[in-house]
């Protein structure tokens, strides 16, 4: 038998233990080709269209950083995998090496094995992504909302880059690990199984430090939130540092010692407790690594998937957008002045009415306000100047669009929230710790007037600060009049249906980007060097009022938020699939990697009278404890970081918590029953039959 016919024969006699290996693996190259593809695609390379800068170059960066993160996840799984193989074939390694093979050509066999597996997962991923190419454009172009859509590519550089480094990773890692196998003697390959296991060691203060560092790092983490920042790259640093190493003690010491206490307790002796405490502490301490690796990758997954989902959400992207469709915004010098922007607002009225909707407009006028904040000890800390909205204005504004009315007194201003985070903020302080006084500059001198903030969101455009103030009060602005500060009128468009009929929206996109570049092209035009200086005003006056054209739109910010989280949302579910499926099939591995030792230990039970029922029992107690203490440990350790995001995003996220966990919980269910059900069928197939191994 020629040597490849042998790693042929050995991987496919090997199918059960190697075939969540290849599918894992096969996963991985397929989203690995999935990013790789769209990097490359000509329309992701320009940038996304419809998108701002920070879009394409989020998009760019994204792709790219989810590559590397899927070739460190693969390097850690195929690392610990393999050895994983190596122990599930010791006994079959052993004889190889008693007929008298050279270590040298066993090493050969495990290299040849795990490259074939690694050849034949590289083709079977990238032909998948190839097959289903047009099918995940599709998909892609509507998660990120390219109305021109994605068109179909053959993906050339996408296959390359893909086989170059998935076929780099398997060659790495099977020289370095079969470069270790030469250490192993032929005793230990040949009767490892049959070696006794020393009783695992614990102490109590390892115990009590292990739930220190947890107490520490989760500490740290509130002292970060609520304490000095000065400290917040040692505090964050701390947080994870203390977790790990709590989360690698709790399993290592916490869980054993907790069943070496079990033992000495009286009802230890009672039957199936003895077998099931007994297997559990060797279990618990075999385990314990893989137990922490999975726990604290887990956490990360679950929090990194948590605010993905969170910020692709339509609800969070649409959260901090301008309270109308459309807004028009210029300076005037006088209220009824006529620009290019009223004729403009009335062309857009038409486009909507004729799209079949009920536009909704009103125009208001704003005005410059200078006023002085007072510390804490009544010290001048600076001079701004905020744009105001009489009361009247905004009530009427507020009765047309549904918005809640607010009446300032006499000597209050009232700001509205901006932003949820304000919104939410405003809601939980009291009345007094939403209140300031302001110094503000009146005709008649500087007058202390009251500023409210109210969790009422307003928000017609990108200001640092907008207030609502009396209508007396706004006639005294002393800065009214500065010509470097002129009233800026605002004029607001809104319809039902802005989020929903996207061909009524790209027509009014289309009027208004004609107009803006119309504009520019004007103003870029020569001018006749011999107009004096009042012509000359004149010729730039009429151009302004013309042609000039500024505008906000609430369905262009929000198609450019539903890219970015959409972007991220497929990043994060993505990779939060290659986890999961990483850790399921390490768990397989685990599991079934002992099969045969766990058969002669139930065959011996079998033989003892232990019923199938008993011994089933004491199999799926100690499945429960394998599938589900890292899952509770991780929803632990993410939850608590998922409350410092919370905290400092100051946005109630937690449903999205919930539902990923939930997810979670479901999938990890689903792989602990179909597991317990294979694993039984085996362990019943052996126990009872001594044919079965």
């Amino acid at each position: 038998m020629s040597f490849f016919k042998l790693i042929i024969n050995n991987v496919l006699r090997s199918a059960r233990t190697y075939g969540s290996y290849f599918l894992a693996s096969t996963f991985s190259v397929f989203v690995f080709f999935t990013f790789a593809m769209l990097t490359f695609h000509p329309q992701m390379r320009g940038g996304i269209q419809g998108s701002s800068g920070d879009v394409s170059e989020l998009a760019g960066f994204g792709m790219i950083a989810s590559q590397v993160l899927i070739v460190l996840l693969s390097i850690i799984f195929l690392w610990y995998s393999f050895w994983t193989f190596v122990k599930a074939r010791k006994r079959d390694l052993g004889i190889y090496l008693m007929l008298g093979m050279k270590p040298k050509d066993l090493r050969k066999i495990l290299f040849g094995e795990n490259m074939l597996i690694g050849f034949v997962s590289i083709f079977t991923g990238v032909g998948l992504g190839v097959l289903f190419t047009k099918v995940i454009l599709i998909v892609i172009e509507n998660l990120l909302g390219i109305i021109t859509g994605l068109r179909f590519y053959f993906p050339t550089l996408g296959i390359l880059l893909t086989v170059v480094v998935f076929l780099g990773l398997y060659l790495l890692i099977s020289l370095i690990m079969t470069l270790r196998i030469e250490t192993e003697t032929l005793s230990q390959l040949g009767k490892s199984d049959e070696t006794p296991q020393p009783l695992p060691k614990t102490h109590p203060l390892l115990v009590v430090l292990a739930f220190m560092c947890l107490a520490g790092g989760y500490g740290s983490l509130v002292y970060f939130i609520y304490g000095s920042s000065g400290m917040g790259l040692l505090l964050v640093l701390a947080c994870v540092l203390l977790t790990v190493l709590g989360t690698f003690l709790f399993f290592h010491q916490v869980v054993v010692y907790f069943y070496k206490g079990a033992k000495k307790r009286s009802s230890y002796w009672q039957g199936k407790k003895l077998l099931g405490i007994a297997e559990g502490i060797y279990k618990a301490k075999s385990n314990a690594t893989m137990f922490a690796l999975i726990a604290c990758t887990a956490s990360v997954a679950l929090v990194g998937i948590s605010v993905t989902v969170a910020l692709g959400s339509s609800e969070t992207g649409s959260r901090n957008s301008i309270s109308t469709a459309f807004v028009l915004n210029e300076s005037v010098t006088k209220a009824d002045q006529v620009t290019n922007t009223s004729k403009t607002a009335q062309e857009m009225i038409n486009i909507i009415k004729a799209g079949g909707h009920t536009p909704l407009y009103s125009q208001v006028i704003t005005y410059p306000m200078g006023y002085q904040e007072k510390g804490t000890q009544d010290q001048e800390v600076g001079t701004y100047i905020a744009y105001c909205m009489k009361a009247s204005d905004y009530n009427q504004v507020a009765k047309r669009f549904g918005f809640e009315a607010l009446h300032p007194k006499a000597d209050e201003i009232i700001a509205p929230a901006s932003t949820a985070v304000e919104e939410n903020k405003y809601q939980e302080e009291e009345l007094s710790q939403r209140q300031q006084t302001l110094e503000v500059d009146l005709q008649s001198g500087t007058k202390e007037l009251t500023l409210t903030s109210q969790p009422v969101r307003f928000r017609i455009a990108n200001m640092y600060r907008f207030f609502i103030a009396p209508d007396d009060m706004v006639a005294q602005f002393q800065i009214a009049e500065d010509d470097d500060y002129p009233m800026i009128r605002y004029q607001l468009l809104d319809f039902k249906e802005w989020r929903t009929d996207e061909n009524v929206n790209q027509k009014l996109l289309t009027l208004l980007h004609d107009k803006q570049d119309k504009y520019e092209e004007l103003s870029m035009a020569p001018v006749d060097e011999n107009l004096s200086d009042k012509e000359m005003e004149e010729h730039w006056e009429k151009l302004y009022n013309d042609y000039y054209l500024q505008y906000e739109s609430r369905y262009e910010g929000w198609q450019k938020q539903r890219q970015s989280n959409g972007l991220i949302l497929m990043i994060g579910v993505l990779l939060g699939g290659v986890f999961f499926i990483f850790t399921a099939s390490i768990m397989y591995f685990r599991l079934f990697g002992d099969l045969d030792k766990e058969g002669r230990y139930h065959r011996s039970l079998y033989q003892l009278g232990l019923q199938p029922k008993q011994r089933h029992q004491i199999v799926t107690k100690q499945l429960v404890g394998m599938f589900y203490i890292p899952m509770l440990v991780a929803t632990i350790h993410s939850a608590v970081a998922y409350w410092g995001i919370v905290q400092l995003s100051s946005l109630n996220l937690w449903h999205y918590f919930f539902i990923i966990i939930a997810c979670y919980g479901g999938l990890m269910t689903l792989l602990f029953i179909i597991c317990r059900w294979r694993y039984l069928v085996h362990l019943d197939v052996r126990a009872e039959n001594p044919q079965g191994f």
